[in-house]
């Protein structure tokens, strides 16, 4: 039996290869065919996928802390990882019958999408047919499933959120991810034109909000029923929490290496530098600790976070810790020197990567600010995913 443990040894064993591989993964915008087979071979895709179909159903600190030393690694590796890992969860808000195909005799299935609506839904008899663009689709290099979600209107009813999987087949990807970090997260757009899909394969997304959707109902296991957005956030920190790690570890390497540009000095026997790396690795310990502490809330925490005031508090507390790992990424980037940026430095990937991934909708601080303080003083909250 494949325990938390084994998953965890095996991503780091493959952390060096992973390594060894992003600057081509950057170029190609996605990771490579050899890293999803190895990631198969290990099981973490099985992770958080239920013993109904193979998976392992292990927790959400199983997947953390493989998720974490693999965006230690490479962040965009870890990223895609999480996502593709973390569609065994996000896809069990369909019925039996969808989950059954989508798993197809494996124990994981390659899904990614996007919260995003898409522009038409039309109901027609069986069915739904669905036109327009889905954007942010991490993964898609690899999925073989995308869900994506849309707006449907009845008559004399307010209009519905729902969601849909998708084959890959029936999708065009278009080749538009072109940004400063995160670059090999194969993250694109999805077209979609006059694609019908069964009724069996979709369902209403808001009781996903509350971890009350039928399909994870189906499964015993607590861990489906975590509602969306603290799912979301568990998806999310351990690449936050793991690409402040490799930070730490960048700027130890580059102090080891850095000669003075004058007086051809040590850097490592600068004061300032030692107390910037001392400084850089408690951060990184700090940070970990207190993810570990968030992982725990959410796998301890029902039912205190089905209710919307505990899941704008998960999401606060996420965004205010990828604000500490974000400043601090930008204040080892002070005494790094140029040549940590240039293209074969590893810092600098980490630097553009973590200033990419805090820009994230999920982890804005001001939202997720806004709406706990109105909890806080009995006010109305608009925030649609709480």
């Amino acid at each position: 039996m494949t325990t938390k443990a084994d998953v965890i040894a095996r991503a780091e064993a493959l952390a060096q290869k992973i390594d060894a591989r992003t600057a081509e993964a950057e170029r190609r915008g996605a990771i490579s065919d050899q890293t999803i087979r190895e990631l198969i071979e290990a099981g973490i895709f099985a992770i958080l996928a239920p013993k109904a179909y193979g998976g392992l159903e292990l927790d959400l600190d199983a997947f953390s802390r493989v998720v974490q030393c693999l965006s230690a690694a490479s962040p965009s590796t870890g990223w895609v990882a999480a996502f593709l890992t973390g569609a065994a969860w996000r896809l069990l808000v369909f019925p039996r019958a969808a989950q059954e195909e989508m798993y197809a005799g494996r124990n994981y299935v390659l899904g990614a999408g996007s919260a995003q609506p898409i522009a038409s839904v039309l109901k027609v008899d069986g069915g739904f047919v669905l036109n327009g663009r889905s954007g942010w689709n991490s993964g898609a290099s690899h999925a073989e499933w995308f869900s994506v979600n849309g707006l449907v209107h009845v008559a004399e009813q307010s209009a519905q959120l729902m969601t849909f999987a998708v084959p890959r087949a029936d999708v065009t990807l278009l080749d538009n991810w072109h940004i400063l970090g995160m670059k090999a997260t194969a993250s694109q757009d999805l077209l979609l034109a006059d694609v019908f899909v069964p009724d069996y394969r979709s369902a209403h997304f808001w009781p996903a909000l509350a971890g009350d959707s039928p399909g994870h109902a189906l499964h015993a296991n607590p861990l489906y029923r975590i509602p969306f957005i603290p799912f979301a956030m568990n998806e999310v920190m351990p690449v936050v929490v793991g690409t402040h790690r490799g930070a730490s570890n960048a700027l130890n390497a580059r102090i080891g290496a850095r000669l003075g540009t004058l007086s051809g000095a040590r850097a490592t026997e600068k004061v300032p530098a030692q107390i910037r790396l001392a400084q850089a690795q408690a951060r990184a310990t700090m940070a970990e600790q207190m993810l570990a502490s968030m992982v725990a809330w959410n796998m301890g925490g029902l039912p205190t976070i089905r209710e919307p005031a505990g899941r704008a508090r998960i999401k606060l507390h996420a965004s205010m810790l990828t604000t500490f790992c974000l400043d601090s990424v930008n204040e080892m980037a002070r005494g790094v020197g140029g040549d940590a940026f240039r293209d074969e430095a590893p810092f600098q990937r980490y630097f553009r990567d973590m200033n990419t991934v805090a820009r994230h909708a999920f982890l804005d601080p001001d939202t997720a600010g806004e709406t706990v303080g109105r909890f806080e003083l009995g006010l109305p909250v608009n925030d649609p995913l709480i």
